[in-house]
């Protein structure tokens, strides 16, 4: 059977900024103040993702522009609901991922994605991707946004990932790397926004996709973690406290 890693998708292999720059923009065309949109859109994005029953992501975005439309007293955010759809297709890989990708498919491993997204935007960025990707899982398929442990335990059964050799690589460290240090996934931390690196635990640590093959131990047990250039990172993350701050107060940096 096939090596297999799975990776997140936004943040980790396509560029999400469009996304927020577009945000930007229709702010501007209304003479809003563009930094506070996009707060407030990246507050509401999460808020609605954890803070309420599952709704779909093409849904959710709906919700949070017109929760921008409420804080910025205008009516100039939901009207534009499909320009902020269509953006998502204009996403663009990083410029370490596709000769990456193209790498790891020659060296023989079955590539899968994970993403708290819709089967319509998957469609749109496996083709920005170059279809190097085998298959996903989304969203919309396990009717919960990551970190919620059923997102990843949906992907071991649908996977078989419990009895395969397979990495998960992410650049969202409490959306994705603290969920697969719980159920004890080998895993490779992209830490493309250089954050600082705490103490603790060893995680994998690299600020590209470029050196995954070589990354990609699989000599040890699946819960322990490998060593990259010395780096080491902290397993503890996931408080409440420290998830708010960092979606609302550093939303530039906001992934999943």
């Amino acid at each position: 059977m096939k090596k297999i890693l799975t990776f997140d998708c936004y943040g980790t292999l396509l560029d999400p900024s469009p996304l927020y720059g577009l945000i930007g923009q229709i702010a501007k065309e209304q003479g809003l103040s563009s930094e506070k949109a996009i707060h407030i859109f990246s507050s509401y994005e999460d808020r609605l993702m954890y803070g309420e029953s599952f709704i779909k992501y093409d849904e959710l975005l709906l919700q949070a522009l017109m929760y921008c439309d409420m804080e910025m007293n205008c009516d100039g955010f939901a009207s534009q609901y499909e320009r902020v759809i269509l953006v998502h297709k204009t996403f663009q890989p990083f410029p370490d991922v596709l000769a990456a990708l193209r790498v790891l498919k020659e060296m023989g491993y079955e590539l899968v994605l994970l993403s708290n997204t819709t089967h319509q935007m998957m469609r749109w960025h496996v083709e920005a991707l170059e279809h190097w990707f085998d298959d996903w899982l989304v969203a919309e398929d396990t009717k919960c946004y990551k970190p919620d442990l059923r997102f990843f335990q949906m992907a071991e059964q649908k996977f078989d990932l419990r009895t395969r050799e397979h990495f998960h690589i992410a650049k969202g460290y409490w959306w994705d790397i603290v969920p697969a240090s719980k159920l004890g996934w080998r895993k490779i931390w992209v830490n493309r926004a250089h954050l600082k690196k705490g103490k603790g635990n060893g995680t994998t640590v690299l600020d590209g996709i470029e050196r995954i093959g070589s990354a990609a131990d699989f000599g040890g047990e699946q819960d322990n973690s490998v060593k990259s250039k010395g780096l080491k990172i902290q397993e503890g993350f996931e408080s409440p406290s420290f998830y708010i701050y960092f979606c609302i107060s550093v939303y530039e940096i906001h992934i999943f």
